[in-house]
């Protein structure tokens, strides 16, 4: 890991007058429910004009105690602010001396639900000098778990019978035949994304049953999509030579006019460089590092200036689809396994101005913008997602042992990510005139957690993110409400998978909808991972 250490000083933000001075909370004798109301009032990175962004301009819900962008009133020497809970119409009120203030004085009283929020700006002689501010918007529930437990199934046992589940599907078995995806199976024309995901599905599934006629039938299917994969990279010669098409049969207009064959989504490179060192792990076949290895030599040689790349280019001519440069934390990650684990050299440079970028760009404006193949890049704020957020909670809360400065970061990115995405109960209604069964809130299964704001749906691949995140956090702070969570958040799988006859499906809903095998992947892999370390654990802290 490479150290932050002289980065941070200019990432931190100042907090408004009034607002709570420290994410410190009084913890002893009280529930995990309880600190966790009391944590909720501390804000997230809270807006000051001129200083700090307000990054939550399209938030709808919040966990933790929001700050807004109100204007400030000539003549006003305070402000009254007026909350009023739309469930019980009971009203919380405050005074502060600007317009911006968090609701934190109030917060932890304000129920689960709908909330109006009313700024008035006050004269000396506390007379209305107007309205500075108002909005409507939805007080999430904080954490009051744990959340259902015991579990039906192990973590272990779950990822196991998930993945048992995924390999016995048509689609999959198709390839032992065909040798090629089946065309029935929609999403197979996202190669970088779903063949990745179905060789590290194939590899985990192997290890997890060695020595066995499984194990070889999995490795087999692993090399078949692999082999597939590496004839169908972009030539040698193009600008993004070697990298697996993001897009293969794929040609949209409109506002998705963005995925077509000959466009590449730049973050996806390293899902197939990490499919390729899993299968070279397994296999010691060379043919598959190499190809891990190129895929960081073309990151190498369209690197920026600025240290990341677009999100959307050309393959070929490396000209970008949309203005929107990516947050690098996928790259910066992956260059660190191939150093660390391969001892590939000439990446270090590359992954400081990497981290660099990222540090000067998203942790100072907190526009953590969503990056996916299948959503068109958005202006700054109006799509936020976690996925980099808890990338760089995770790097920072690995590389802390030394730089014990990097956890207040971490934290703060885990408590936005959380605050935004996470939903423990309660969900604020959505799609509530949708017919779909599973696409209403009403139906999901909670604890689950959202993918992004334009697609505000309980996606497993996503909690399966936030399983990982807040057990990186627990790992380093030993704070026990982290290791709550995250358990919470995993029990969750096991529940679901009860109402899919042993499947993870991709929405957290006993109904089914379009199955994404990566959502079904990833978080058998980070359910097996959450075994092994609670198996490390003293008894008396689980």
């Amino acid at each position: 890991m490479l150290p932050l250490a002289g980065y941070l000083n200019s990432c931190q933000s100042a907090a408004p007058a009034g607002a709570a001075s420290s994410a410190v909370v009084t913890t002893k004798g009280k529930s995990l429910g309880e600190i966790a109301l009391e944590e909720s009032k501390v804000p997230v990175r809270p807006g000051v004009p001129g200083k700090v962004p307000f990054w939550n301009e399209e938030a709808k819900l919040f966990i933790y105690a929001p700050a807004f962008d109100y204007k400030v009133l000539q003549g006003a020497v305070k402000y009254l602010y007026t909350v009023v809970s739309v469930r019980d119409q009971k009203k919380f009120s405050f005074e502060a001396k600007v317009p911006y203030e968090a609701l934190s004085p109030i917060w932890a009283q304000v129920p689960v639900g709908t909330f109006s929020v009313q700024v008035v700006g006050l004269n000396a002689a506390g007379d209305s000098l107007g309205l500075a501010g108002k909005g409507s918007f939805y007080r999430a529930s904080p954490f009051n778990g744990p959340y259902h437990e015991p579990t039906a199934l192990a973590y272990d046992q779950s990822a196991l019978v998930a993945l048992e589940k995924l390999m016995a599907e048509k689609y999959v078995q198709y390839w032992f035949t065909y040798k090629k995806p089946d065309p029935k199976y929609l999403n197979y024309r996202y190669p970088a994304k779903i063949h990745s995901a179905l060789v590290i599905g194939a590899i985990t599934y192997a290890r997890l049953k060695p020595n066995t006629p499984e194990a070889q039938k999995a490795t087999e299917l692993a090399r078949i999509v692999a082999d597939f994969m590496l004839d169908l990279r972009y030539k040698p010669g193009t600008a993004w030579e070697y990298f697996v098409p993001t897009y293969y049969g794929v040609k949209l207009d409109g506002k998705k006019a963005h995925m077509n064959d000959v466009n590449n989504f730049t973050m996806m490179g390293v899902d197939a460089g990490y499919a390729f060192l899993d299968l070279y792990d397994h296999t010691k076949d060379v043919r598959y590092l190499e190809a891990a290895q190129r895929i960081s030599q073309t990151y190498l040689k369209n690197q920026m200036p600025n240290g990341s790349w677009y999100q959307f280019v050309h393959h070929a001519t490396n000209k970008p689809v949309a203005d929107n440069i990516a947050i690098p934390t996928a790259v910066t990650n992956y260059f660190d396994r191939l150093r660390t684990d391969y001892g590939v050299k000439g990446l270090e440079t590359p992954t400081k101005k990497a981290l660099q970028y990222i540090l000067d760009n998203p942790v100072k404006t907190f526009d953590w913008q969503g990056q996916f193949e299948d959503v068109y890049a958005r202006p700054p704020y109006k799509n936020l997602s976690r996925e980099q957020a808890c990338d760089l909670a995770i790097y920072l809360f690995n590389n802390s042992k030394n730089n014990p400065g990097h956890v207040a970061l971490a934290e703060e990115l885990v408590r936005f990510s959380e605050d935004q995405f996470v939903i423990w109960e309660q969900p604020r209604p959505y799609a509530t005139d949708n017919k779909t069964p599973g696409r209403n809130s009403k139906d999901w299964i909670t604890p689950s957690v959202q993918e992004q704001y334009v697609f505000w749906y309980p996606v497993g691949r996503s909690a399966g993110i936030m399983v990982e995140t807040f057990w990186h956090a627990y790992e380093v702070t030993k704070k026990p409400l982290y290791l709550a969570k995250a358990k919470s958040l995993a029990n969750s799988f096991t529940v679901v998978q009860q109402a899919h006859e042993g499947e993870f499906p991709t929405f957290f809903t006993k109904y089914n909808l379009p199955l994404w095998l990566n959502s079904a992947v990833y978080p058998a892999k980070v359910l097996m991972d959450l075994n092994q370390n609670l198996n490390k654990l003293p008894k008396g802290l689980l």
